[in-house]
């Protein structure tokens, strides 16, 4: 099992004036990212209006059609990318939750499972919910649905039709977890501790094909920080993956 600590380097050895320089190039990274994130949505959003006038007005089956129907794919996309961006850099803009309150976890996951069930669709997986009712913790609920939803969307993602899912809330020695186990494609052990970089794709074509934006388990990982939680990723190429989240 691949333990993957979600804890960055401390900076407290090195000296000020580089403490200093690092975080002033850090901010200057998450503005940017963010100005050009708020910059690119609203012209995106209004291509995307304008291509759904266009395709209402376009007979079924015609080339038109076609290529308008691609053009609303990948700007769908974008915005999903957009969006995650925007997600990243808010979590990059404290070390702690805004708002840190009790959440009925086993609650919140029913909401995120039935939605992974609406994606599923025609695949029909089978997706279980063990969820310990009695359980809850502390946290930004925004953050710790979006973790949850990402780990849970992915299993659907990279599950063939028909495959199992199972999710889990449950206490072991005392500490709240949280895990997804899927007979999914699996991943390669080589692959699995770059798994929580931002753009990062075992197979580039397939994460483009189920419209995956290479940003979901960096999110996670942030999210996790924010929580004291560790990550700990089980995986064999071919036979399917466990993610676990444990929170101290």
């Amino acid at each position: 099992m691949s333990k993957n600590k979600n804890h960055e380097i401390s900076l407290q050895d090195l000296p000020k004036s580089i403490q200093a320089h690092i975080k002033q190039l850090e901010q200057v990274r998450q503005d940017f990212v963010a100005n050009v994130s708020h910059e690119l949505r609203t012209p995106l959003t209004v291509i995307r209006g304008y291509i759904e006038v266009l395709l209402t007005k376009q007979p079924k089956g015609s080339d038109d059609k076609k290529a308008l129907d691609q053009m609303l794919e990948h700007s769908l996309r974008m915005e999903h990318i957009i969006n995650d961006l925007l997600f990243l850099s808010k979590l990059d803009s404290s070390e702690q939750p805004i708002q840190h309150k009790p959440i009925n976890v086993a609650t919140l996951l029913e909401s995120v499972v039935q939605d992974a069930q609406k994606i599923s669709g025609d695949k029909k997986h089978d997706i279980v919910l063990e969820a310990d009712t009695a359980l809850t913790m502390d946290g930004a609920q925004e953050e710790l649905k979006s973790l949850f939803s990402n780990l849970i969307i992915n299993a659907v993602k990279y599950t063939p039709p028909g495959g199992k899912i199972v999710v889990r809330w449950y206490c072991e020695n005392g500490s709240p977890c949280f895990s997804v186990m899927d007979t999914g494609i699996g991943i390669a052990k080589s692959h699995i501790p770059r798994l929580t970089e931002r753009f990062y794709r075992v197979d580039k074509a397939r994460s483009r094909d189920s419209g995956g934006t290479g940003l979901g388990l960096a999110i996670v990982k942030h999210v996790l920080m924010r929580h004291q939680g560790t990550l700990f990723i089980d995986s064999t190429a071919g036979k399917g993956s466990t993610f676990r989240c444990i929170f101290d």
